[in-house]
Order: C-alpha cells, then sequence, then structure tokens
C-alpha cells in the first residue's frame, strides 16, 4: 500500500493512500469499543452466574471455562471465513454487523436462567466478537504505510487499553449502580445487558459512517473464497515468522481471556467469600481488572516504540518474556486481596499487553496484502485454539487445584513460546 504519493499524516502515523484522518479516528473508537464491547462479556459472567443461575462456586470456574471454549469453537469455524469475506466484501460490513449480532447476544444473555442457555447465547455473541476481533487486526494494518505500522498498533493498543479500563470502572459497575437505584439483582442484570446493546448499536452506527467501505484497494480481483482460506496455511508454510505469529495468538488471545475470565472470577469468589455482596463483589473485581488495563494502556506506547526500533520477532520474545513474569507473578499470590494484589495485577497488565502489541505488529508486518485479511482470520483461529486450549484445561484446574493454577500454566506458554521466538531470531537475522 506504500507509494511515491504524499501520505495523510495522522500525529506520528503516515497513512496509506486512500485513508483519511476521519478514518483513522473511527478506528481508534473502533479499537475502544470493540475491547470493551467484547471483554464485558467474560467479566460480567461470575456476576451472571451468581445472580442469574445461581451457581455454586464450586462449579463455577469450570462453567466459566466451557462458556469460553464452546463460544471459541464459533470462532474457530468462522474466523477464516469472516477474514476471506472482507477480503471480498469489504472490512467495514463486516465489522458493523459483527456489532449488532454481539448486541443481539447481550439483550438474550440478561433473560438466561441456565446454564444451557448461557453456552447457547455465548456461542451466538461470539460470532459478532470473532467479526470484530478479525476486523480490528485488519484495519489497523490496512491504514497505515508500512514504515508506520508500528506506531498504529501502538495507538490502537492505546485505544484497547481506555477500553477496557471503561470496563472496570464503568461497565462492571452498572449492576451495583441499579441496584443502587432501588432494583432486585435480577433486575439490575437486566438493565445492565440492555444497556450493552444499546452500547452496541451506537458503535456500530459510528463506524459505519466513518470507516472506509467497499473491499480494500490492494485486492484488485475477488479470488475464490476456497483459495482466500487456503493463503492463510499456505503462507506460513513458506514463512516461519508467520508460524510465530500464530503462536503467538495461540498465547495471546488465552491470555486476554485468563484475564478477563479466571482473574475476574478469582476476585468476585474472593470478595464474596470476605463478606461482600454480589454486586460488591462485581464492583471491586472491576476496579481491579481496570487497574490491570491501566498499566497495559501506559506501557502500550513503551512497546510501539520498541515494535518500530527493534526487529519485531526480537521485540516478540521479549514481550512473551514479559507475560510469563506478569502471569506466573499473579499465579503465586497467596491471598487474591492482599497487598501484593495491586503490583502483580500491573505487572499482569504489562505482560498481557506485550504480547498482544507484539503480536499484532508481527502479523501485520508478514501477511501477504493480497490475501491480509484471510492470514488474520487464520492468526485469529489459532488464537481461538489457544482459547479452548486454556479454558477447557484452565477451568478444571480453577476448581480441581487452585484458582491460581490457569495463571501459572498460561505464564509456562509464554515462556516456551519466547524460547522459540529468541531461536528464530538467532536464526534468521
Amino acid at each position: 500500500m506504500q507509494t511515491d504519493t504524499p501520505a495523510t499524516r495522522f500525529g506520528p502515523v503516515l497513512l496509506a493512500p486512500g485513508i483519511s484522518k476521519l478514518n483513522a479516528w473511527t478506528f481508534l473508537f473502533a479499537a475502544f469499543a470493540s475491547i470493551a464491547l467484547n471483554t464485558f462479556l467474560s467479566v460480567i459472567m461470575p456476576y451472571v452466574l451468581n445472580t442469574n443461575i445461581g451457581l455454586p462456586t464450586g462449579e463455577q470456574g469450570r462453567v466459566a471455562g466451557d462458556l469460553v471454549f464452546y463460544g471459541e469453537l464459533v470462532l474457530i469455524s468462522i474466523s477464516g471465513l469472516l477474514g476471506a469475506w472482507s477480503d471480498q466484501y469489504g472490512r467495514r460490513v463486516v465489522l458493523v454487523c459483527g456489532l449488532l449480532i454481539l448486541g443481539l447476544g447481550y439483550l438474550a444473555l440478561g433473560y438466561a436462567s441456565t446454564v444451557t442457555q448461557l453456552v447457547a447465547i455465548r456461542m451466538f455473541a461470539t460470532i459478532g466478537i470473532a467479526a470484530v476481533t478479525v476486523m480490528i487486526t485488519t484495519i489497523q494494518v490496512d491504514y497505515p504505510r508500512a514504515e508506520s505500522l508500528g506506531k498504529m498498533v501502538a495507538f490502537a493498543g492505546m485505544s484497547i487499553g481506555v477500553g477496557a479500563i471503561i470496563v472496570g470502572v464503568v461497565f462492571a459497575r452498572l449492576p451495583d449502580w441499579y441496584a443502587g437505584m432501588g432494583y432486585a439483582p435480577l433486575e439490575a442484570s437486566r438493565l445492565t445487558m440492555i444497556t450493552m446493546t444499546g452500547c452496541c448499536v451506537v458503535a456500530a452506527l459510528v463506524l459505519r459512517i466513518g470507516l472506509v467501505g467497499g473491499p480494500p484497494p490492494q485486492v484488485r480481483e475477488k479470488e475464490p473464497l476456497k483459495l482466500l482460506l487456503a493463503q492463510g496455511i499456505k503462507a506460513a508454510r513458506i514463512n516461519p515468522k508467520l508460524v510465530l505469529a500464530y503462536g503467538c495468538a495461540f498465547i495471546g488471545r488465552a491470555d486476554l481471556v485468563v484475564v478477563g475470565t479466571f482473574y475476574t472470577l478469582w476476585l468476585t469468589q474472593a470478595g464474596i467469600a470476605d463478606g461482600m455482596s454480589a454486586d460488591e463483589a462485581a464492583k471491586m473485581a472491576g476496579g481491579m481488572f481496570a487497574v490491570v488495563m491501566t498499566s497495559a494502556l501506559l506501557w502500550a506506547p513503551v512497546l510501539g516504540w520498541l515494535n518500530d526500533r527493534l526487529d519485531r520477532t526480537l521485540t516478540m520474545s521479549i514481550a512473551l518474556l514479559l507475560g510469563l513474569i506478569g502471569y506466573c507473578g499473579m499465579g503465586i499470590l497467596g491471598d487474591p486481596l492482599g497487598q501484593w494484589l495491586m503490583p502483580a495485577s500491573i505487572v499482569l497488565g504489562i505482560g498481557q499487553m506485550s504480547v498482544t502489541l507484539a503480536s499484532n505488529t508481527l502479523i501485520g508486518q508478514e501477511a501477504p496484502a493480497q490475501f491480509r485479511g484471510a492470514v488474520v482470520g487464520t492468526f485469529s483461529i489459532f488464537g481461538a485454539a489457544g482459547i479452548l486450549f486454556v479454558t477447557s484445561v484452565g477451568g478444571r484446574m480453577y476448581d480441581g487445584i487452585a484458582p491460581a493454577a490457569p495463571f501459572i500454566m498460561i505464564g509456562l506458554l509464554n515462556g516456551i513460546l519466547a524460547l522459540w521466538g529468541w531461536w528464530l531470531w538467532r536464526r534468521t537475522r
């Protein structure tokens, strides 16, 4: 997408031909809104399990993991297809439809009364989450010139960080706010989900207005869908850095789910065991989730700076090492509400953001322009596979061993992949 024509500047970012500042601002809003709306589905689940379902505490880790597991089965099934569709019909239409589907999922969630209904709703909502996730990763590569990719990814990471903070300081407090108005817990749950549906609709309207429509310009002709889907695997066969990127997707997406699912569940259960109501425990867990995401937000510019100055394979290895430290640090906490919770949460946020940004930059650098949507879709499939592994195993480790067990597991996986990335960097530099 790089040409000799003068580029539009968006701060320090050089935009690709045909991309305006309005498009860039709208993309950052999309990154902000998407993480807030996607992540809250996991963050609110402990409250739903306690209030809507009345599930015993000893079963919540398994059920929380299973909900994500079944959702990710859907994501694996359709991510490549969504990426290929976006190469044919455009990023905007896929992204807007994804947000509307997610909004319908939230609306249904407020009226769920059984675990079976929760599973069905989660699987439906994941269609929207998949569309949003694949498109955000793809658009952040479409919009900047190649030399500005790291800076755009850093800007997107900061927007994602702000969106995640909103989850903790605003969305997670909605049940408590509605309860404070006099609503019963179940009514507060339903009003919270209706509010989230409204947020999805508003975000979809903004993106419909501000994003570029139609197929991306680098796709000259509409390739057959089967060919587009095959490109994600074919490209990795000839480029070992894409293999690393796919492996990092396996770990990186799981990182965020561990934070959004098991971190908030652990703190919510600890708060209730300490005498808090479900509303108060959800508010406390949301506040600490905001701490994790604030540290991630503040770290994003540092990682973006490293991405544009170091070999991106080396940066990926450093990011995975930080992930090892962050997740294992959280896992060795004795008391989840003790004095070490704050510093452990800060380091956890740094590790999570590092892996997310570095993997997104690496896939953006290595994905062939003509089949970028398909390659990013494959990237998302590997991310979903990582989530399937972590949630299916992690949920049972959470209930059967200790709440800290999923954190130790994901930390060690980060360490293994860091060694692989270091070896690949030494081999290819």
